[in-house]
């Protein structure tokens, strides 16, 4: 079988979608972004290919399933034909490193891998999948498609895409790389299963509903094992349960009663510490961290009107020496039922005087602190006088800003492989895809009960693999407090913190927008 292999870029958006100030685009565009493949790879067969294959042809890109975002007209730029699916390595014991087919954002197949009715195994997908990444000699799925595994010879070179047909992957060989996106670990009692009238087929839970879970499991905890409390649970996109304990269990002595399936899921059970999370994660007071360093270029610019994905910077005291600086970033504008607007950002990032300025202008205020949300690392912010704030992300590469509809709620469910979106001063455009939610459980005591606990959702969202893949971009702490969306403009939460090294390495974390609507917020206009 013939292939045909288009690298290609959003067409031109003949009428871009109207901005509320023209200085919508970044002034600096970070060196991550800069050095990130803005192609798309379109991998098909002669009889689906386009009608022309011709090097700066426009076509229809929509029956390939583009991400939105990134090509909101649904049209596409051929920038080349690829003739060679795996140009040969100058060195035949390493895989090829200049101008692989791979080295791209997404690859998109006549295919949408998203819809579990389409088999991987029929000739016309495998063969596809087969012919991507060189010395491949198998592609499975893994539990619900969560996403592809890549059985390869040798690790191709990076950078790698974020999807295929629309779903995440993973590559490994017999030695190196990864084969599973979320981690084994210790299962519970088979024998026990629990909540099962909260069983959810369709896949998802809403925030609401998954609170309501993690009360009854905590409830089944205070009566079954008193001595152990849950710190966080977790739903997946393979319907599995992950429950997080205290580092001091021992999971061993303990499994007799830990219950082996939950809402009909598998469960498996984790100490806190496998998560490798930032040290200042769950600390109690946001003022005793260190300032974050700066590396490669990031967008320092003192904008005239402040919006999401800016540069704020903050004074803060350690150990009574020096003060230092702390560098984080604009979150989203919200209103309060009585009118007030803030703008969201980063508590831990908020000094001791509570005000922020914008990049290396300090002399000139831009907000400060008033409210800040327990346990989520969210701080609401008043505009100083005078500080006009657009509330919409920067410029996208397709030439759209996208827009914010709405704040996610309690009771909204996402769709299987919702893709986040962020665009912060160090990365610039980022996107991953959301793989799992949580709730997190915070107490005030060693021992709360049910009415001093405070449930926080989060959403995971899985950018790629660490293991071979040097070349792909990794959130600095600076990126905290940035707005995450989704194609349709829902703001899905707010940005804390990226795994880089142990089992959830690859994973980031976003505490739920729905934190702010409970508490009466919504978007402002």
């Amino acid at each position: 079988m013939s292939f045909v292999r288009l690298s290609v870029s959003p067409a031109e958006h003949s009428q871009p979608a109207p901005s509320a100030t023209p200085q919508n685009k970044r002034k600096i565009t970070p060196s991550a972004e800069k050095s990130a493949s803005k192609k798309v790879l379109v991998l098909t067969t002669p009889t689906k290919q386009p009608s022309t294959t011709s090097s700066g042809a426009s076509f229809s890109v929509l029956p390939f399933f583009p991400p939105r975002q990134l090509s909101p007209s649904g049209e596409a730029k051929i920038e080349e034909e690829c003739t060679h699916a795996h140009p040969e390595p100058e060195n035949k014991q390493e895989p090829a490193t200049k101008n692989a087919i791979w080295h791209a954002r997404h690859v998109l197949l006549p295919f949408d891998l998203r819809d579990h009715t389409v088999s991987i195994d029929t000739d016309d997908v495998s063969k596809l999948l087969l012919n991507l990444f060189p010395g491949t000699h198998n592609v499975t799925q893994a539990r619900g498609r969560s996403h592809l595994i890549f059985q390869v010879e040798q690790l191709p070179s990076s950078p790698w895409p974020l999807s295929i047909g629309g779903v995440p992957f993973t590559i490994t060989t017999d030695t190196e790389g990864r084969a599973f996106i979320f981690p084994g670990q210790a299962n519970g009692n088979p024998k026990i299963s629990i909540c099962r009238e909260l069983s959810n087929h369709s896949g998802w839970f809403s925030d609401a509903g998954l609170c309501g879970l993690a009360e009854k499991l905590n409830r089944y905890f205070e009566e079954s094992l008193p001595n152990v409390s849950i710190l966080e649970l977790m739903h997946t996109c393979e319907h599995t349960v992950c429950i997080v304990l205290p580092n001091h269990v021992v999971i061993s002595a303990v499994r007799a009663k830990l219950p082996g399936k939950i809402a009909n899921c598998p469960v498996r059970y984790f100490l806190d510490q496998d998560f490798k999370r930032p040290a200042w994660a769950d600390l109690p007071t946001k003022r005793v961290i260190q300032p974050n360093p700066m590396t490669g270029i990031i967008d320092t610019t003192a904008y005239d009107d402040v919006r999401p994905g800016v540069l704020i910077r903050s004074k803060m005291l350690r150990d009574h020496a020096h003060p230092a600086i702390f560098s984080t970033t604009s979150g989203a504008l919200v209103k309060n039922p009585t009118g007030d607007v803030f703008m969201t950002g980063a508590s831990h990032g908020i000094g001791e005087n509570e005000t922020v300025w914008q990049a290396d202008h300090p002399e000139r205020t831009i907000a400060k602190a008033e409210v800040e949300i327990s346990f989520t690392d969210i701080s609401l912010l008043r505009l100083e006088d005078g500080v006009n704030f657009v509330n919409e992300p920067f410029e996208s590469e397709a030439g759209v800003t996208p827009k914010f509809v709405r704040l996610r709620t309690s009771e909204d469910v996402l769709n299987p492989y919702t893709t986040g979106y962020l665009d912060c001063p160090y990365t610039g455009n980022m996107e991953a895809s959301v793989v799992a939610q949580s709730v997190r459980l915070h107490g005030s005591s060693s021992h709360p009960t049910e009415r001093d606990l405070k449930y926080v959702v989060y959403d995971w969202m899985y950018s790629g693999q660490e293991e071979g893949n040097e070349s792909k971009v990794r959130p600095p702490e600076g990126t905290c407090g940035s707005t995450i969306w989704n194609e349709d403009g829902l703001v899905l939460g707010f940005y804390r913190f990226y795994l880089k090294e142990g089992l959830w390495a690859g994973f980031l974390a976003s505490v739920s927008a729905s934190v702010l609507v409970d508490m009466g917020y919504k978007l402002a206009k």
